[in-house]
C-alpha cells in the first residue's frame, strides 16, 4: 500500500517561524516593550471586530420608560 501525503498545512512549522519572526521583532526590548507590542496586536485584533458587522455584533435595545 501507497501512502500518499495529502496535507497541505503544517501547524507546527508555521508555529515555529512565527515564533522566529516574533524573536526577531522583540529582540533587545525591555520586557515592558515586549508586553506593549503583544497588548497592541491583541488591541488592533478587538478594534477590528468592533467594527465588523455580522452576528458578534452586540444589539442595544432601549426600553421605553415605565409608567
Amino acid at each position: 500500500m501507497k501512502v500518499i501525503k495529502t496535507k497541505g498545512f503544517d501547524a507546527v512549522a508555521e508555529s515555529r517561524r512565527w515564533k522566529e519572526v516574533v524573536a526577531r521583532q522583540t529582540e533587545g526590548l525591555e520586557l515592558v516593550d515586549v508586553l506593549a507590542f503583544f497588548e497592541k496586536g491583541a488591541l488592533l485584533a478587538m478594534l477590528q471586530d468592533m467594527r465588523a458587522p455580522g452576528p458578534q455584533a452586540a444589539t442595544v435595545r432601549e426600553e421605553p420608560p415605565s409608567a
